[in-house]
């Protein structure tokens, strides 16, 4: 994979919903260029992989200096098409706009990159790549859950939201709870802040970043607000921190 993409600024729903209301006046720089490498340029399954990201402005000027969001120049997301795989990393910064990151693929099948990067003196950004993962692909069927609770790992996670209608904002509230039952109080910041939610389409051309409300809480409610732009279904991945583990927690709900 050596493959070359442009991007697009994030409206909304991006990770700067925290930063929104500052006065600096920033230039939108258009139709960034950005280049994908990946080596082995033939990507497996379970393979360790590294990716590379290369990023110019459009008349091919390297650009130089990013700023950190949430404690990192980069976040990427990897999906699988059939919303059955979800990786957040986040690629380092080598220099000359090149960013670089390690990974192995746990499932075949086609995947879609989200890069979400802020340049100096210009808006957030999102670059989005496709990817082939080789080997024997299953697919899964996206379906609605019917309850919005699940068990991962020693604890136990609740989403409370009203029927999601587009365009309509609306309150998505996280509940955490111990093995035990008892509500947790003591969330530990996750890139600092109490948890990160990515919501993405069935269809993957729609791509929502959202945090929390109260960055700073420690639960059990973990709160959050947006929109849906289009209806349809929708897989939401929430992430936790507590007790120096990550916890991540997939739900998929139906937008009417």
């Amino acid at each position: 994979m050596n493959e070359h993409s442009t991007v697009s600024n994030l409206q909304g729903h991006s990770m700067m919903d925290s930063h929104q209301g500052h006065t600096d006046h920033k230039e939108n720089i258009p139709k960034l260029q950005v280049d994908w490498t990946a080596n082995p340029h033939t990507v497996k399954v379970d393979q360790e992989t590294e990716i590379f990201i290369d990023i110019k402005d459009f008349s091919g000027k390297v650009i130089e200096t990013f700023l950190a969001v949430h404690e990192k120049e980069m976040h990427l997301l990897a999906i699988k098409k059939d919303l059955s795989v979800f990786q957040h990393l986040h690629p380092q910064y080598i220099e000359k706009g090149r960013f670089h990151v390690k990974t192995t693929f746990p499932k075949a099948g086609e995947y879609k990159f989200y890069a979400d990067f802020l340049p100096e003196g210009a808006n957030q950004q999102l670059a989005s790549h496709e990817l082939v993962v080789k080997g024997l692909e299953t697919k899964e069927e996206v379906v609605p859950d019917k309850l919005l609770k699940k068990e991962i790992d020693d604890l136990t996670i609740e989403l409370i939201l009203p029927k999601a209608k587009v365009d309509e904002h609306i309150s998505l509230i996280f509940t955490l709870y111990d093995k035990n039952g008892n509500p947790i109080t003591e969330l530990e910041p996750y890139l600092g802040s109490a948890g990160h939610v990515v919501i993405v389409s069935e269809d993957m051309n729609e791509f929502l970043h959202v945090h929390p409300v109260d960055e700073n809480t420690k639960g059990p409610d973990v709160e959050y607000m947006t929109s849906f732009p289009r209806s349809g279904l929708y897989k939401i991945w929430g992430q936790f921190k507590y007790k120096q583990q990550l916890y991540t927690v997939p739900f998929v709900i139906e937008v009417k």
